[in-house]
């Protein structure tokens, strides 16, 4: 651990922000981390630090790396490293403003609001996750301003007693990838499957939505109209919930045998959906997930054809394909579609990326942060 603003990097620039997020760190699977990596590096007159390990790899020369955390961030935060970085924060002396990054709870919000009147700090929060209960929406957000990631989160906030003043939506930074043919084929032979065969990836949760249910019930359809399809749920099981959900899908599906799979967490999930023809995401509760999933923008941005329910977050993605939320018929003669016209993916995917480079570009995000952050200083 080093002391409050300690750098890996050389001279900054502009005001001085500490994000105080989950550890910025590898294996980068935790999107309110990746949103903080993806942000800090797209500044043009910030001079942000993040919280990270102590061997972590640099980002950007212009971010600085605190090595605060011992190990990488759990799904839930142990409460002695919550109890840390309050010390952390009552001890900083180097930074304008805190720009906190996590899904809002009482302990967590209760804890900011209390460091930030200690500290008369500046204070920027970015819901990265819907609260598990909008009822509690006012005693959540503690920040003097407060990102929303969505038009549909915002709203819902503020319909439950959020001041909208405070709040401006911004969705969350993307950064381009690309994965190579050798990739690809190296990802599904880590998975077992077929370098030929045409993918289907669900890569939604286990537990806390009705995806995983709604894709298990269109399984029969798919693969009986797609008989050389395979369908793989590439999920993190977070809880031990998790873990039972997976063994009763993966018992409910026995008579599909191998060609439905059930990966748990992938090494290059992005190169494992670059090789697919449809991630197909179902996911009708985004708790526990930024409101535009990563999964989903990055499949995007490898031209892969996503479908999601109407009505959420996901909707706000320009012209991504849609569906009534647990409707298996029509989430099944989608996938078929998919595995089927390779005209009608390839029009998808393209459509996908160009909404995704332009909606989430981290030059025109980070841009309006930044705006944020000079009015707070004005």
């Amino acid at each position: 651990m080093v002391a409050p603003g300690a750098s890996d990097a050389g001279k900054q620039r502009g005001p001085r922000v500490l994000f105080v997020s989950k550890a910025v760190a590898p294996p980068f699977r935790d999107g309110a981390a990746c949103l903080v990596r993806d942000l800090s590096q797209a500044f043009r007159f910030v001079a942000p630090t993040v919280l990270t390990t102590g061997d972590a790899p640099a980002l950007e020369s212009s971010v600085r790396m605190d090595r605060f955390y011992r190990k990488p961030s759990r799904y839930a935060p142990a409460l002695a490293d919550n109890v840390r970085v309050l010390h952390h924060l009552l001890r900083d002396r180097d930074h304008d403003i805190w720009h906190f990054v996590f899904a809002p709870n009482p302990l967590s919000s209760h804890a900011g609001r209390l460091v930030r009147a200690i500290r008369r700090r500046p204070v920027v929060q970015t819901v990265a996750s819907r609260p598990l209960r909008f009822e509690a929406a006012r005693m959540l957000l503690f920040g003097d301003r407060v990102v929303a990631l969505s038009k549909h989160t915002a709203d819902r906030l503020v319909r439950h007693g959020a001041p909208s003043q405070r709040i401006t939506v911004i969705p969350p930074p993307a950064v381009d990838l690309s994965r190579s043919e050798d990739e690809q084929r190296d990802a599904r032979a880590q998975a077992g499957i077929d370098p030929e065969a045409p993918l289907l990836l669900y890569a939604g949760d286990l537990e806390f939505s009705s995806g995983a249910r709604t894709m298990a019930e269109a399984a029969p359809i798919v693969l009986r109209e797609a008989p050389d399809a395979i369908l793989a749920f590439a999920c993190r099981a977070k809880t031990p919930r998790a873990v039972e959900r997976r063994d009763e899908l993966a018992a409910q599906l026995r008579s599909l045998g191998d060609r439905v799979r059930f990966l748990g967490e992938v090494r290059d999930l992005p190169a494992l959906t670059a090789s697919a023809c449809a991630l197909p995401f179902p996911v009708d509760d985004l708790y526990g997930k930024v409101d535009h999933p990563y999964v989903v923008l990055e499949g995007a941005l490898l031209q892969v054809p996503v479908i999601v329910p109407e009505g959420g977050s996901l909707e706000e993605i320009h012209g991504i394909p849609t569906m009534r939320a647990g409707d298996t018929r029509a989430l099944a003669s989608w996938c078929v579609d998919m595995v089927r016209d390779a005209d009608a993916r390839r029009q998808v995917g393209a459509a996908l990326r160009k909404a995704v480079l332009t909606q989430h570009d981290p030059r025109a995000v980070a841009a309006q942060v930044e705006a944020i952050y000079d009015d707070l200083l004005r």
